[in-house]
């Protein structure tokens, strides 16, 4: 019990230190230092199996993993696909499949285009209005907060916010299925066809473990992490 309790306390403590540090100009610096240290890692621009060029964060997780032995299958996490009209609200919903009953705690940041307006519930500390899904209806504790100030060089030159979310289980008692939902505004003169992609951002601190502490079943979730997108019809 005093374990799980530990964990419990580290959950949240990780949460505002994501959170309430990314306000503070040390925690952006880092976030700066740690994404040059990655780039400086790669001799060429990074690319994911498709081809496609991978963010400065997404490479920092790669190179944080490289020697972690790989796993032949695990979880994906991925971003709804959704349509809304202008000034609408858009519900986005994060899920995972292939971790029944495999995970115990997860810290994530995904993003949004800085166009949209995250809908949240207390301006004071920034925590967001979200509704939990299946997968994480057992869980001891959720917080969801939008990073909005002191954002990191890479979020800042993209023109993106983030949304981070962290829950955790008294067991592995995570599910399959929707985690959680998040909700965004829809500019009241966007374009029919107009499509905004939702992505994720990584930090050193970001997590989906279970209670072994294995890295192969984090390294896969991250490395199969399924991006997103709010369409406007």
């Amino acid at each position: 019990m005093k374990h799980k309790l530990s964990a419990v306390i580290f959950t949240f403590v990780m949460a505002e230190a994501c959170m309430t540090g990314c306000l503070e100009d040390k925690k952006n610096s880092s976030a700066e230092s740690e994404t040059t240290t990655a780039a400086e890692t790669v001799t060429e621009a990074a690319t994911d199996e498709s081809g496609s060029e991978i963010s400065e964060s997404m490479e920092l997780m790669r190179v944080k993993f490289k020697d972690i032995p790989e796993a032949e299958s695990g979880p994906v996490i991925k971003i709804s696909d959704t349509t809304a009209k202008p000034g609408e609200i858009a519900k986005v919903t994060v899920s995972v499949t292939g971790a029944e009953n495999k995970w115990n705690m997860c810290g994530i940041h995904i993003t949004y285009p800085d166009v949209l307006q995250c809908q949240i519930e207390d301006e004071e500390d920034l925590t967001v209005d979200y509704e939990i899904g299946e997968a994480a209806k057992k869980n001891a504790g959720f917080v969801a907060m939008d990073w909005q100030r002191n954002l990191a060089p890479e979020l800042v030159r993209d023109k993106k916010r983030s949304v981070f979310f962290t829950t955790m289980f008294q067991d592995n008692n995570g599910k399959d299925g929707d985690i959680a939902s998040f909700f965004f505004k829809i500019p009241d003169d966007a374009q029919p066809g107009t499509v905004y992609d939702l992505g994720y951002y990584y930090m050193d601190s970001d997590m989906f473990r279970n209670l072994e502490n294995d890295m192969s079943l984090e390294k896969y979730a991250f490395e199969h992490l399924e991006g997103g997108s709010i369409t406007v019809r």
